[in-house]
């Protein structure tokens, strides 16, 4: 796979396009299905055979769930490097 340049503003700015298209894309939940649908799509549209279309799909959905485990780790580490315990100073 290609070398991906991801960052919190191509993403706010995809969901913020989908959401101009259709409110309901606000919810995370119906962006992602978009964003499926758009790789069905791009795939549907290419000339290749059926069982190579199906290889491309498991790659990329494999993709997916390493990028969200990864994404999911980032911010349990932020949130618990961020979050401590306080103690009363002693005086």
């Amino acid at each position: 796979m290609s070398q991906l340049q991801l960052s919190g503003k191509i993403v706010n700015d995809v969901r913020s396009l989908l959401a101009e298209h259709d409110s309901a894309a606000q919810d995370p939940g119906v962006a992602s299905q978009y964003l499926s649908a758009i790789i069905g799509f791009l795939l549907g549209q290419e000339q290749m055979p059926e069982s190579q279309k199906k290889e491309v799909l498991e790659e990329l959905l494999a993709f997916a769930g390493q990028v969200a485990e990864d994404v999911s780790r980032q911010k349990s580490e932020q949130m618990q490097s961020a979050s401590g315990v306080w103690k009363p100073g002693m005086s």
